[in-house]
C-alpha cells in the first residue's frame, strides 16, 4: 500500500502551521501598534494596556511552544514514514491532534486580540486583583457611582487650586484647548512643590484605581478607597 498521503499530509501541515503563526504574529504586531496609539491619546489606559500586553505575552509564549512542537512532530512523522511501512497510527493521531490544537489556539488568540471589549475586561481583571490584594483596607463595598462622584470632587478641587495659583500645565504643547488630564494636574502640584511625594503617590494611586473602575464598568468598589479619596480631597482643601 502506498503511504505517500501521510508524507504529503504532514509535510503540508508543518508548512501551514508555520505560515499561519507567521501571519498571526504580523497581525499581533499591528494590533500592538494600534494599542500604543490609543494609549498615547488616553493616558488613563496605561495600566490596562500593561495588563493586556502581559496577558498577550503569556498566550503567545504558550502558542509559540505549541506551534514548535506541532511543526517538529509533523516533520518527525514525515521522516519516519516509509512507502512500504507507514508510521504508527498513534503517532499520526498525536501529530494531527497537536496540529489542530496549534491552529485552534491561534484562532482563539485572534478572537481575543480583536475583542472590542478587551479594555473593559482587562480593567475588570486588574481591579479584581487590586481588591483581592486588599486595596482600600476593608472588605466593605460602596456603589461605584459614589466613588466616581468623590473622585470628580477631588479632581475639581485640584483644578481650582491650579487655576488659583496659575499652575496649569497644557495637555499638549501645540494645543490651544484649555484641557488638562488628572495626571498632569497632580504632576504640576509636585513640580511646583505644592504637595509632598507621599501625597502625590496617594493621588496617583487614586487616579489609577479610578481608571480601572471607569474602564471596567464595575458596580461596587471598596469602601476604603472611597475614604482615601475623601481624605485626599480634605488635604487638597487644606492647601488653601
Amino acid at each position: 500500500m502506498n503511504n505517500d498521503y501521510i508524507f504529503w499530509t504532514f509535510s503540508a501541515a508543518a508548512q501551514s502551521v508555520s505560515a499561519f503563526v507567521a501571519l498571526l504574529l504580523t497581525g499581533y504586531a499591528l494590533v500592538l501598534s494600534l494599542m500604543d496609539a490609543v494609549r498615547e491619546k488616553d493616558d488613563s489606559l496605561e495600566d490596562i494596556h500593561a495588563s493586556l500586553r502581559s496577558h498577550y505575552h503569556r498566550r503567545l509564549t504558550w502558542l509559540a511552544w505549541l506551534t514548535g512542537v506541532a511543526i517538529v512532530l509533523s516533520l518527525v512523522i514525515v521522516y519516519l514514514n516509509r512507502s512500504e511501512h507507514a508510521v504508527s497510527g498513534w503517532l499520526q493521531s498525536v501529530g494531527a491532534g497537536v496540529d489542530l490544537a496549534a491552529v485552534g489556539s491561534g484562532l482563539a488568540f485572534v478572537v481575543t486580540i480583536i475583542d472590542p471589549k478587551k479594555y473593559q475586561k482587562a480593567a475588570a481583571e486588574v481591579l479584581d486583583q487590586e481588591d483581592a490584594g486588599g486595596t482600600g483596607g476593608t472588605d466593605l463595598t460602596r456603589p461605584a457611582g459614589e466613588f466616581l462622584d468623590a473622585f470628580l470632587h477631588l479632581e475639581r478641587l485640584i483644578r481650582d487650586f491650579l487655576k488659583t495659583h496659575d499652575l496649569y500645565v497644557p495637555q499638549r504643547a501645540n494645543s490651544t484647548r484649555v484641557s488638562y488630564s488628572y495626571r498632569q494636574m497632580i504632576d504640576a502640584l509636585l513640580q511646583n512643590e505644592k504637595v509632598e511625594r507621599p501625597l502625590f503617590n496617594e493621588l496617583l494611586e487614586i487616579g489609577k484605581y479610578r481608571n480601572l473602575v471607569f474602564h471596567g464598568h464595575v458596580a461596587q468598589v471598596r469602601a476604603g478607597m472611597l475614604k482615601r479619596v475623601r481624605a485626599a480631597a480634605g488635604r487638597i482643601e487644606a492647601l488653601g
